[in-house]
């Protein structure tokens, strides 16, 4: 159940960068969780509660909210902007960060159904980042009307399990248009 604002999540989230399109939080029925709510396009996420840095932005007419997780080398995003062509957003989120994964395998792009029943696109791929490691980034697009809202994870590869993977798919499982 949705429940009252969180004042002190007020001041800390929109310290960050208050913007026409930013979102509000509220007490999720799980306390690890809160519900991350836009009006306009009208969705809700249900985002981790426990992250240790939360940046709200808007970036060209692109909003953001960037969940920072151990020190800033796990991030989970969601974003919306106005479209209708999740192919060209996909496209725009993967070479976002081809210039720092090397050997870069596909491990999923195809269309799934969420918990909610919505139909989604899934695009997934590991690689090797500047950093000698596995990484990973995974991310759903979402598309309605004249809006696409995508989440995204970046991460190293080794980092996806526990709490960590639930967060994910709370998120993608638990995202509803308004």
């Amino acid at each position: 159940m949705r429940k009252a604002l969180i004042s002190f999540a007020v001041v800390l989230f929109l310290v960050a960068a208050p913007a026409a399109e930013a979102g509000t939080f509220y007490l999720h029925d799980h306390s690890s969780y809160w519900w991350y709510m836009v009006s306009e396009p009208a969705f809700s996420a249900v985002i981790p509660a426990t992250g240790d840095t939360y940046i709200q932005r808007s970036i060209f007419g692109m909003e953001v909210l960037e969940i920072l997780f151990e020190n800033g080398s796990i991030s989970m995003e969601v974003i919306h902007q106005p479209g209708k062509d999740i192919e060209v957003v996909r496209k725009s989120v993967e070479e976002r960060f081809k210039p720092l994964v090397k050997n870069a395998s596909i491990i999923a792009d195809r269309e799934i159904t969420t918990s909610n029943n919505l139909r989604s696109h899934f695009y997934a791929y590991e690689g090797t980042g500047l950093n000698g490691k596995k990484v990973m980034l995974r991310s759903v697009f979402f598309q309605r009307d004249q809006h696409i809202v995508y989440l995204t994870m970046c991460l190293n590869a080794d980092k996806y399990q526990g709490d960590i993977r639930e967060y994910w798919l709370r998120a993608v499982n638990g995202f509803e248009w308004n």
